[in-house]
């Protein structure tokens, strides 16, 4: 437990009221503020005995040649029974005579039916007995993601996993090995089915099979075992790729990082990539690297594939999808997947990565920075108002719609309307403190008492009207803090106080003044709950829909709501997209009170008529898979 401590400890080393967990033998969760600190402690939590893992983790295969020191994304979920994995020309057959000429789906919906049939527990008690003596096979091959090197494999059948489809009455059949998988360095021999994930960010899921008796899993950030390692990188940085240097930007926005290219030939044959890249100065190189997979990106779909980057002594393979940038001012740009995976950005410096080898850890023992997400919420005026890091922007500005200046009794003041993220701005008018020039604009400064993490403080930001198409927000420039600002794109609302408590994967969750049994699902990003008769409609200008709700417990419920987004889940060749309205719901959960988007749909098949996703479990709830009920216990 150890290791889960201290990682949580280095992210909220300089920062204001964020939780950690104690160390030693008694449990207890703990709250920093300031250099003060109390904690409240738990005798029934015992933390120590499981690791806490992120919402992804590097996972590794432990008994295949070549792979043991391969790290593949894992994506970890408390809501899947079952753990699988990528797999490729996957074959079933059986050494048992009975079962001569049968393989693949017809040998395992046979053994299926003979014991009952998919609807049946026969799969709860031991697979291939001496009575029933199946002797399966599978057969598979793995691509390492890197080498493009195909491994082969063959594994005995360690039972047959049946899959209900949400659009046909034709279960799934998938087979299932038995397999050791080590994460955050404990290994466990787990039952995986082989699958095609190859639509899918992660080649592996990790489910209840991994999780029960050994994790625990926090859905508020991504590589949470790995971050303690995570290397310092300046705001731009300088990657070498076949001995040429490519200029090298970080996108804050996207999930997929993406390299220059040009002349891309792909070799569908071979499952390989050729093109060549180059610089400003014209520097240039060809590469012919394995396929990963094609990916989506605007329509179009663009070659995915590792590339070997270089800096100072970080050498690692980056997943990137190649497009021609020679319109930007970077030929790299790494995007949050990759930076979630090895980085934190230092916003004061630039090309760090190249000069020393420095992690979070040693610019910790340092500095004393302030570490903020990707999103935050600031108070201005008791307003909540949208923050973000900003790379460009040295003092912190206040992007507004407008603002006006006029002559006050004690000088210049301006006056102009606080962005609120609730949609309530606020008016307001301030002394103007001083003015700067940028470019060839000027703004106002002034002195205002803002609440960050729970803390209050006096800080001077600029004001600057918005362009186009821009929202208004809070930009935290990199003069926000003396000893500079880090970025931390693993996690969101890092100055937001939360506390950490842990519950089982079902609890009891009041939504709406209803109270009724809920799933914690870690791999679901929105939440979702039960909706019959749904009927969209427009009201003042307004989208809304109405619902009925109702659970197996006996409540029943009808909403109005305005949709606030619509989810469009993608459908097999020939069917139409689904469409869910999502709505915004009050959801409260042990000590959370949040109100949250959730989508609609039809749940009544599932045991459970809603879910809590990511969007609610972020906020400090830890689950386990191997309990129900554990709240008020």
């Amino acid at each position: 437990m150890k290791k889960i401590t201290k990682s949580l400890s280095l992210l909220i080393a300089s920062m204001v009221s964020l939780p950690l967990l104690a160390d030693g033998n008694d449990t207890a969760v703990m709250m920093k503020n300031d250099k003060q600190a109390y904690t409240t402690a738990d005798p029934a939590l015992e933390w120590q005995d499981k690791v806490i893992l992120g919402r992804v983790e590097n996972v590794y295969y432990q008994d295949i040649d070549g792979l043991t020191e391969q790290p593949f994304i894992g994506k970890i979920d408390t809501g899947a029974d079952t753990t699988s994995m990528h797999a490729e020309n996957i074959h079933v057959y059986s050494n048992n005579e009975k079962y001569k000429g049968m393989q693949d789906t017809e040998l395992m919906q046979t053994i299926v039916d003979e014991f009952g049939g998919p609807k049946s527990n026969w799969w709860l008690e031991s697979f291939d007995t001496p009575e029933r003596n199946i002797q399966g096979v599978v057969k598979f091959d793995i691509r390492h993601p890197t080498t493009g090197e195909v491994i082969s494999l063959e594994r005995p059948l360690a039972r047959t996993s049946v899959i209900r489809s949400r659009t046909s009455e034709i279960p799934l059949y998938r087979p299932v090995i038995n397999i050791p998988l080590k994460i955050a360095g404990i290994t466990v021999n787990t039952d995986v089915n082989l699958t095609d994930r190859s639509n899918f960010s992660a080649p592996i899921l990790i489910g209840k099979t991994f999780l029960k008796q050994n994790a625990w899993v926090f859905a508020g950030y991504d590589y949470l075992q790995s971050q303690n390692d995570a290397r310092i990188v300046g705001r731009s940085e300088e990657f070498f790729v076949d001995g040429v240097s490519l200029k090298t930007s970080f996108s804050l926005a996207n999930s997929y990082s993406q390299m220059h290219a040009m002349d891309i030939k792909i070799d569908e044959e071979k499952r390989t990539v050729t093109f060549d890249t180059a610089n400003k100065s014209g520097e240039k190189t060809t590469l012919t690297l394995p396929l990963e997979r094609m990916l989506r990106v605007s329509g179009e779909e663009r070659p995915l594939v590792f590339i070997p980057v270089k800096a100072g002594d970080f050498e690692k393979p980056i997943l990137a999808y190649l497009k021609d940038r020679s319109k930007y001012s970077s030929q790299l740009r790494l995007g949050k997947n990759t930076l979630n995976k090895y980085f934190i950005i230092d916003t004061k410096d630039k090309n760090v990565l190249r000069a020393e080898n420095m992690t979070l850890e040693t610019l910790l023992s340092k500095r004393d920075p302030l570490v903020v997400a990707t999103h935050e919420i600031i108070y201005l005026d008791g307003t909540p108002v949208n923050a973000e890091p900003s790379f460009a922007i040295n003092t912190p500005v206040l992007f507004v719609d407008g603002f006006e200046l006029s002559k006050g009794k004690n000088g210049e003041q301006v006056s102009f309307y606080i962005p609120s993220s609730d949609g309530n701005d606020k008016k307001v008018i301030k002394k103007v403190e001083r003015k700067i020039r940028v470019g060839e604009s000027v703004r106002p400064i002034l002195k205002e008492q803002v609440v960050i993490g729970g803390k209050e403080m006096t800080l001077e930001f600029a004001l600057e009207a918005i362009g186009k198409g821009d929202e208004p927000h809070f930009a935290i420039g990199r003069a926000f803090k003396k000893d500079g600002v880090l970025v931390n794109t693993r996690t969101e609302d890092l100055l937001d106080p939360r506390p950490l408590f842990h519950t089982g994967y079902i609890e009891k969750a009041q939504v709406e003044g209803l109270k009724f049994s809920v799933k914690l699902d870690t791999g679901a990003d929105i939440s979702s709950m039960n909706a019959l008769n749904i009927k969209r409609f427009e009201k003042d200008g307004k989208e809304m829909v109405s619902f009925d709700y109702e659970n197996a417990e006996g409540l029943e419920q009808s909403f109005t709501k305005e949709v606030v987004d619509i989810m469009r889940i993608r459908a097999k060749a020939g069917e139409k997209p689904n469409e869910r309205p999502v709505v915004m719901m009050d959801v409260t959960l042990g000590e959370v009170s949040k109100t949250v988007r959730v989508n609609l749909q039809d749940r009544s098949r599932f045991e459970y008529s809603m879910i809590l996703g990511k969007n609610f479990l972020k906020n400090g709830v830890v689950v386990g898979s191997d309990n129900t009920y554990l709240l008020g216990k």
